[in-house]
């Protein structure tokens, strides 16, 4: 599937998990404390959804390494926070922040080793794929 396709293809899937998510966190939360509308409150969420979910695609372009898609899907992901997140005050520059700043990182982390293994294994698969391919062929 061309990269094109694939980036509108996973931001339709993450805006309407965002819509989703949105319409379940304000059910939660019965509202919003801070005034803003439930429209505000889904678009910003689709948003939330749509841009680091279609960023994603940044995992098929065959020229980069796997560190340098997880770099930058992770930095889309990190200025969709701080852009979204931070104004609609759904986290405030506190401990809170923080910590979710450490989980994130941790998830990146636990990403990258994850996708790191599986391509690793993939790998020696298809090497050993090759082996036994040339082994039928002498």
């Amino acid at each position: 599937m061309e990269l094109k396709n694939r980036f509108l293809i996973y931001s339709l899937i993450g805006a309407l998990l965002g819509i989703i998510v949105g319409i379940i966190t304000w059910m939660v939360n019965a509202g919003n404390p801070e005034g803003r509308s439930f429209v505000l409150h889904i678009i910003m969420s689709g948003l939330h959804g749509l841009i680091p979910y279609g960023a994603a695609a940044v995992y098929s372009i065959e020229s980069w390494g796997l560190t340098k898609s997880t770099i930058v899907h992770a930095t889309i992901t990190l200025a969709t926070i701080l852009a979204i997140e931070l104004p609609m005050k759904w986290f405030q520059w506190n401990r809170e922040f923080a910590i979710m700043m450490v989980i994130y990182v941790i998830i990146y982390t636990i990403i990258w080793i994850c996708n790191n293994l599986y391509w690793k294994h993939t790998i020696r698969k298809i090497n050993d794929e090759l082996k036994d391919f040339q082994k039928d062929e002498e």
